[in-house]
C-alpha cells in the first residue's frame, strides 16, 4: 500500500523544479549524458551559472578560481550540479505561498544557514564533497515546504496548534492531521530526485533525539551529528537575542563530538554567518544581522541592523562595482579612485567574458566597462547583461578615451545608464555613484512596497478562496452543498456530451428522518446527518462526488458510469449505512436509506430531467418498503 507521501508524489502536488533545473534533472537521468551537455544547459540560465561559479569559488576549494561554467560543472560533478540546480530552482519558485502560518522567507533563511554550516563542517569532517553537503543542508527540511504546498489549509492548522503549544512535537501533529510528516515527505521527494541513500538515511533520523544512532565511527553517524549542529546553528540564527548565548553553549558542547574545539568555534561560526549574509543577498533571502561570536557568547545584544534594514544613508552605502578594462594602468587608476575614502568593493575584469561571469557571480550594483574590451566589447557586454533579469538591475557606465556625440549615442543605444569620459575627475565619478545609491534606495523602497502588495494580494486570495469554498460547502456535513452539486453535475454532463461516456446520479434519502427529529430533537438529527455523510463519503468510489442536496437528501454524481455499475455502487452504500448503528443517549439506532438511481438516456434533456428520473426511482424505493435501491431506465423500475 502506498504511503501518503508516495500518493502525493504521483498526484503532482509536491514542489518540483521547473525550467532549466527540470531540463538538467531529465538530462542527467540519461545514461549517455555528458558534463558538456549539462554545462550548455546551465549556461542558458545566467543566475544559475553565477551561483554555481560562486559556489565553486568559495574558500572551501583550494585550487585556482573558476571563471567558466564548464569548469564549475566539471569540478562539482553531474549529480551535484543536478541537485544544486534543483535546490536553487525551489528557492526561486517557492518564495511565497498560501499557507498563512508557514513563513516561507524564514524557512529559506533557515535552510540556507543549514546548507552553509554543512558545507563548512565538510572541510573538517571529510565524509562527502562540500557542495554535496550544501545541497543536503539546503533540502534537509524540504518536507515542510511540501506539506505547506500540498496541504496549505491543513498545515496552517498544524502550525497554529504548535504555536499555541510549542511543547507538542511537530511530527506528531503532522501525523495526526495529515497521516504523514515532513520527514517522510522530504525523503520521498529526495529519493525521487536521485539523492543518494548516504544522505537520506541520516536525514531520516537526525531529528530523533532518542534514535539509537549509527556506529560511532561510521559515515552515517558523522552526517547525523553534522545535520544536528547545522540545524541548531540555523535555529540560533533566527532566535531571540536573549536566547542566543544558551543556544551557543549547547552548540559548542555538541560540536566537541566532531572535534571542533572552543578555541576554533568563534572563527568557524563567524565565517558561516559571513557567508550566510553574502548568499542571502545573492538569493534574495532575508538573513538576520547577527553580532560576532564573542558578543553572542557574552550576551551583548546590540546589533547594527541599519545596513540590513535599508536605513543606511546614501553616502555611506557601500557598492559592489565591477571595473572591466583590458588596459591595466587605466583599470588600476579607476579602481584607486573608487576605493579612496569609501567602503566600496571593487572587482577587476580584463575582458568581456570574465566581466560577464563576474557580474553573474557577485551581482554588482555598478559595472564600469570600457568600449574596447577584448572577447566581448563594452557594447556587447551591456546588451548581454540587459538580456537577463539580474543584469537589468545593474547600473552600467560606459567608459571611453574619446568623448563625442557618437560615443554617447552608441552607449545609450546599447542601453547603458551613463557615459564616463577619459578625463573624468574623482569628484565627477563619486557624483555618478551617489546617483546610483539614490536609485538603489528607490528600488529597495519599491521592492518593499511591492512585497507588501503581494502579501495583501495573497491574503485576499486566501480570503476569497475561503469565501468561495464556504459558499459551496454544507457547513453541517462538510460535503459540497446543493449549489456545488448542480455545478459539478453540469460539468459532468458537458464532459459526457463531448466524450459520449455515460453519466448516472443517485438520490439518497434517510428513512424516517422526520421521526428522528421529532423524537430526539434537532441536535440528534444533525448527528445523524453527519454520520450518514461520513459513511457515504467513505464508501463512495473515488471518482464519485457525494453532495448534500437538502434536508435529509444526498446526491451522488457518478461520471463515466452506466446504470448497472451505479446500481451496484448504490447497493454497497445502502448496505454500509444499514450496518451503521448510531449511539443516541443510552440507546443505539440503526440508520437506513432509500436510493434512487437514474442514468442519462437519449431522451434525457438536461440535468433537471436526470435528477427528476432519480427522484422517481427514489419514490419507488420508498413505496417498496424503504431501505432499498431502485433504478430507472426507459420508464421501467428495477
Amino acid at each position: 500500500m502506498m504511503t501518503q507521501a508516495e500518493q502525493l508524489k504521483l498526484s503532482g502536488q509536491l514542489p518540483s523544479p521547473r525550467g532549466v533545473a527540470l531540463a538538467i534533472l531529465e538530462l542527467s537521468r540519461r545514461e549517455n549524458a555528458t558534463l558538456g551537455e549539462i554545462a550548455r544547459v546551465v549556461q542558458t540560465d545566467p543566475a544559475l551559472s553565477g551561483r554555481l561559479i560562486k559556489l565553486a569559488n568559495t574558500a572551501l576549494h583550494a585550487v585556482r578560481p573558476v571563471v567558466s561554467i564548464q569548469e564549475a560543472v566539471v569540478r562539482q560533478g553531474m549529480a551535484t550540479v543536478r541537485h544544486l540546480a534543483l535546490g536553487f530552482s525551489l528557492v526561486d519558485q517557492y518564495r511565497d505561498g498560501v499557507c498563512e502560518a508557514f513563513d516561507y522567507k524564514e524557512y529559506w533563511s533557515h535552510s540556507l544557514l543549514m546548507a552553509l554550516c554543512m558545507q563548512a563542517l565538510g572541510t573538517r569532517v571529510h565524509v562527502a564533497a562540500a557542495d554535496e553537503l550544501f545541497v543536503c543542508g539546503l533540502l534537509a527540511q524540504v518536507g515542510k515546504l511540501a506539506l505547506a504546498t500540498a496541504y496549505p489549509e491543513e498545515y496552517n492548522a498544524v502550525l497554529l496548534t504548535r504555536q499555541a503549544d510549542p511543547a507538542q512535537a511537530l511530527i506528531s501533529l503532522e501525523r495526526s492531521h495529515l497521516e504523514t510528516d515532513h520527514v517522510e515527505m522530504g525523503i520521498t521527494m529526495m529519493a525521487d530526485w536521485g539523492m543518494p541513500r548516504t544522505f537520506t538515511e541520516p536525514l531520516t533520523h537526525y531529528e530523533e533525539s532518542d534514535h539509537p544512532g549509527f556506529p560511532h565511527d561510521s559515515r552515517a553517524n558523522s552526517l547525523v551529528l553534522m545535520l544536528r549542529l547545522s540545524h541548531q546553528l540555523a535555529d540560533l540564527g533566527q532566535a531571540d537575542a536573549k536566547a542566543r548565548p544558551a543556544l551557543l553553549e549547547d552548540w559548542m558542547a555538541q560540536a566537541a563530538a566532531l572535534d571542533i574545539s572552543p578555541e576554533t568555534t568563534g572563527s568557524f561560526i563567524d565565517g558561516v554567518i559571513h557567508h550566510w549574509r553574502e548568499w542571502s543577498e545573492l538569493l534574495k533571502i532575508p538573513a538576520v544581522a547577527l553580532p560576532p561570536f564573542a558578543e553572542i557568547r557574552h550576551g551583548h545584544h546590540e546589533v547594527d541592523n541599519q545596513a540590513h534594514d535599508g536605513e543606511t544613508t546614501e553616502i555611506e552605502m557601500p557598492l559592489r562595482i565591477v571595473v572591466a578594462d583590458s588596459d591595466t594602468t587605466r583599470r588600476h587608476h579607476l579602481m584607486a579612485l573608487l576605493v579612496e575614502n569609501s567602503e566600496h568593493t571593487v572587482y577587476p575584469a580584463e575582458n568581456g567574458h570574465a566581466a560577464l561571469a563576474l557580474a553573474m557571480e557577485v551581482l554588482p550594483h555598478v559595472i564600469i566597462t570600457h568600449y574596447g574590451l577584448p572577447l566581448l566589447d563594452g557594447l556587447e557586454l551591456c546588451q548581454a547583461l540587459r538580456a537577463t533579469e539580474e543584469g537589468r538591475r545593474m547600473h552600467i557606465l560606459m567608459a571611453s578615451d574619446e568623448h563625442g556625440e557618437e560615443q554617447l549615442n552608441r552607449a545609450y543605444e546599447a542601453d547603458a545608464d551613463g557615459f564616463l569620459p577619459g578625463n573624468l575627475s574623482a569628484k565627477g565619478l563619486h557624483t555618478r555613484l551617489r546617483a546610483v545609491q539614490r536609485m538603489i534606495h528607490l528600488q529597495a523602497a519599491w521592492e518593499k512596497d511591492r512585497a507588501q502588495l503581494r502579501q495583501i494580494a495573497a491574503e485576499l486570495a486566501v480570503a476569497n478562496r475561503r469565501l468561495a469554498n464556504a459558499a459551496l460547502t454544507d457547513l453541517l456535513t462538510g460535503l459540497p452543498n446543493r449549489r456545488s452539486a448542480l455545478e459539478q453535475l453540469e460539468q459532468a454532463w458537458s464532459a459526457a456530451s463531448r466524450s459520449g461516456q455515460p453519466i448516472t446520479v443517485m438520490v439518497i434519502d434517510i428513512d424516517h428522518f422526520k421521526s428522528i427529529n421529532d423524537t430526539y430533537g434537532h441536535a440528534v438529527g444533525d448527528l445523524v446527518l453527519r454520520e450518514a455523510a461520513a459513511v457515504l463519503r467513505a464508501s463512495a468510489r473515488r471518482e464519485d462526488s457525494v453532495c448534500r442536496f437538502g434536508g435529509e437528501e444526498f446526491l451522488v454524481i457518478c461520471p463515466n458510469t452506466d446504470l448497472d455499475a451505479a446500481w451496484q455502487s448504490a447497493e454497497r452504500l445502502r448496505a454500509n449505512l444499514s450496518a451503521r448503528r448510531i449511539a443516541i443517549g443510552n440507546t443505539t439506532r440503526t440508520l437506513t436509506v432509500s436510493i434512487g438511481v437514474a442514468a442519462r438516456e437519449p431522451a434525457t434533456g438536461d440535468i433537471d430531467a436526470l435528477i427528476s428520473s432519480a427522484d422517481q426511482a427514489l419514490y419507488a424505493a420508498k413505496k417498496a418498503g424503504r431501505n432499498k435501491v431502485c433504478a430507472r431506465q426507459r420508464s421501467v423500475f428495477h
